[in-house]
């Protein structure tokens, strides 16, 4: 008997479950298929109870669904331009259709164009019974669309769904570029079919500055690279490598400390993506080919693009606009800042001062009675200099003296002490009559932190190398790391730059809690912030 290689059940379950990655990469997927159906708008509902619904305005006839059906049908390879509208598909095999599976339990969709109508459900079963070469599904008893389009209803969420994320992701694809193509995002309690009521349009970012055309190779490279204006964000940055009409990832092509300001796209369908969710490039010889043509292209053309660019990047009017936004915020930090005191223990301070030699000898009679409030401000005259940001905002545990000892706050032989109150006095008289006086001070460690007034947020800052985030949030307490790398650029720059970089993790912390729906409008302002920054940092610079 020859041998046979089957298909385990598995294999179907592997493939549907452990491809796609995130809910959002999900929907990404499904409003493209929606685009390569020659819909002109997509509406995303975001249920409360976590369920999804994705509704167009295409619809599918009695061939669609054979096709929507046929797993691993090449129909988008073969047929590349929609029908209708002509557009150049982003799938190729329809196997996008399973990746609800990732994040949810079951799928339920209903369609119409013209006289056909269909309903029916998709869930996890229905892969166990896949490795036979098909698997039945029931039609289900829905009313009919009230319009031709399709309606996809995915319940059952496995994770919990983030809206700013999903509308994040959304805004990155090239199809929201195209036209004739709107997509739209709202949040309900109930669903209601095709009703736009409170939603909102999701647009692609449009980023002002120098433009270079592409076409390289008779046309089969095109696209459009662009020198930023403003800085760019990490899902901004880089050049969008585009198979059809999907962004398959970024890259600069080598040059990434050179093209920290560049964006934009370039077109190249004869590249071959990964075979079910299109992220990744086959490093074949068409890429090998490709790569290098836009290498010599980056050299030739966008870097020097960069040397001349900069030299109008930013205007008269603008800068003087940016400064005023500058000086704005720094006055509303003044004045929403409070200073918060915690005594947390104790500490010996050795302080050494010159004495005239008449002022000595009565110091001398007085030897064993110091007054707290003279020794408080000796120590505060010999203190080791601290910016006004670390003096306000970090902790004084922080830091340490050679000579100092530290008796914890929990003994009782010093907590019942006043402050300031010192220990023995040695005097050593000096060549010129005058006597250098040492004594011990007890001073308080003080933890200060600061609290923005009627926001009711506490700042409080830490040490941790091995902590990449730059910030987290406990109830109503921004913790900041000190040990990121953002914190220690800024701290370099000025108690000024350190201020602003802090209110901007507090400003954040108080946006996403209390008024989520402002997170665009202070992301933007933050864009602004840090060109600010820069024009600041470039007119030092020629001083």
């Amino acid at each position: 008997m020859p041998a046979q290689m089957k298909v385990h059940p598995s294999f179907f379950k592997e493939f549907a479950t452990k491809t796609w990655v995130s809910p959002t990469e999900i929907l990404k997927e499904l409003v493209e298929n929606a685009f390569d159906e020659d819909a002109t708008k997509v509406l995303v509902t975001v249920l409360s109870n976590g369920s999804i619904v994705i509704e167009d305005d295409a619809g599918m006839d009695q061939s669609g669904m054979e096709k929507f059906l046929l797993l691993g049908s090449p129909h988008k390879r073969t047929e590349s331009v929609s029908p209708k509208l002509k557009r150049i598909r982003t799938g190729r095999y329809g196997t996008g259709r399973l990746s609800f599976l990732t994040s949810f339990e079951s799928m339920r969709i209903r369609t119409r164009r013209e006289s056909f109508t269909k309903a029916l459900a998709i869930n996890a079963g229905v892969l166990e019974r896949l490795y036979r070469g098909n698997a039945r599904l029931d039609d289900l008893k829905e009313p009919h669309l009230k319009r031709d389009g399709t309606e996809l209803v995915m319940s059952g969420a496995k994770t919990q769904l983030d809206i700013f994320k999903i509308m994040k992701d959304i805004r990155k694809l090239a199809v929201l570029r195209q036209p004739l193509f709107e997509v739209y995002i709202k949040t309900a309690e109930k669903f209601k079919e095709w009703n736009f009521d409170g939603s909102q349009i999701i647009k692609a970012p449009e980023i002002q500055g120098h433009r270079i055309p592409l076409n390289l190779d008779g046309g089969k490279l095109t696209g459009e690279i662009v020198i930023a204006r403003r800085p760019l964000s990490d899902d901004e940055r880089g050049i969008a490598v585009m198979v059809g009409n999907h962004i398959v990832m970024r890259s600069n092509f080598g040059f990434d400390t050179k093209l920290n300001r560049v964006t934009g796209f370039v077109r190249c369908d004869s590249l071959t993506t990964r075979f079910a969710d299109k992220s990744a490039i086959i490093e074949d010889s068409e890429y090998a080919k490709f790569n290098q043509l836009m290498k010599t292209f980056v050299i030739d053309r966008v870097i020097p693009g960069l040397t001349e660019y900069e030299d109008v990047l930013i205007t008269r009017e603008e800068s003087r606009i940016y400064r005023e936004i500058d000086k704005i915020l720094g006055q509303a930090m003044i004045e929403n800042l409070e200073l918060e005191e915690e005594v947390q223990g104790y500490e010996m301070v050795q302080i050494r001062e010159r004495v005239r030699p008449t002022l000595a000898q009565e110091d001398e009679k007085h030897r064993h009675k110091v007054h707290s409030d003279d020794n408080q401000q000796i120590a505060e005259s010999e203190e080791t200099h601290l910016t006004s940001l670390e003096s306000s905002a970090l902790s004084e545990a922080d830091r340490t003296r050679p000579h100092a000892v530290t008796e914890p706050y929990a003994s009782s032989s010093l907590t019942n002490m006043p402050e300031g109150i010192a220990g023995e006095v040695v005097n050593e008289t000096q060549t010129d009559g005058s006597v250098i006086k040492t004594m011990n001070v007890r001073k308080p460690i003080l933890k200060k932190t600061f609290a923005l007034k009627r926001i009711g947020y506490k700042v409080i800052p830490y040490e941790d190398e091995s902590d990449s985030r730059y910030s987290f949030i406990t109830e109503n307490i921004v913790f900041v790391n000190k040990a990121n790398p953002t914190y220690r650029a800024e701290a370099t720059r000025g108690d000024e730059f350190l201020m602003r970089h802090v209110i901007s993790i507090v400003a954040e912390a108080v946006a996403q809690a209390k008024h989520p729906e402002g997170k665009d409008a202070l992301e933007l302002q933050n864009r602004l912030v840090a060109d600010a920054i820069r024009i600041h940092d470039t007119n030092v610079t020629k001083r």
